[in-house]
């Protein structure tokens, strides 16, 4: 494990000297880009080099168990992780990993949002919150939904409720957290900018 920490523990220094210059020589875009998703990839490296992956995808499991419960869908889960599923085919066994944990996509809000300029501390404490914590939970419904699919039409449609309907549905709940967290706001700060110059020229 120590061998491990350290060449890790270089890599969190590394990245965070050269965040700390490019923010301050003021290179916004580059300061942005290694910010952000070099907060990723020490996350989900980091993540699975304590376990801490297996802690989340073990939890989730549980939650979409009771969450199944409750809408009166029969779900199993098998060892810490795996969820099985029985349907009138036989039974299917549907392993949440690293890709279905979103432990990705919710790196990728907090760093979007953390290292995005032209919010204040305040707000990106808030912002990131929400799309943590929405992220999340669009990942719960997204396993839900694959084990319904499974349990209602067979074993059959595994891949085709995974790779195609769960993946469809996480990529478009993302892509709106995204649009209402960051988008949005970011058009909102082009069009303030915008409107002097466009008075200026009409003047």
């Amino acid at each position: 494990m120590i061998d491990r920490l350290l060449p890790y523990t270089g890599l969190v220094l590394l990245w965070a000297v050269t965040t700390v210059f490019l923010w301050r020589s003021r290179r916004w875009l580059v300061f942005y880009i290694t910010g952000a998703f070099g907060l990723v990839i020490l996350v989900v490296y980091g993540a699975s080099l304590l376990g801490l992956e297996h802690a989340l995808e073990a939890l989730e499991a549980t939650q979409v168990k009771a969450m199944a419960g409750f809408l009166g869908l029969r779900l199993d889960v098998l060892g810490q992780t795996g969820l099985a599923i029985p349907n009138h085919t036989g039974w299917a066994v549907f392993d949440i990993g690293i890709e279905c944990s979103a432990i990705i996509e919710m790196s990728a809000v907090v760093g979007l949002v953390g290292f995005y300029p032209a919010f204040s501390r305040g707000r990106k404490v808030i912002t990131a919150g929400i799309g943590l914590v929405a992220t999340y939970v669009i990942n719960l419904f997204r396993i839900l939904l694959i084990v319904a699919i499974i349990n209602a039409a067979g074993t059959g449609w595994v891949f085709a409720a995974h790779a195609v309907f769960g993946r469809v549905f996480f990529f478009v709940g993302t892509v709106i957290v995204y649009w209402y967290l960051l988008t949005r706001p970011t058009m909102g700060v082009v069009n303030k900018q915008l409107k002097p110059s466009a008075e200026v020229s009409d003047g």
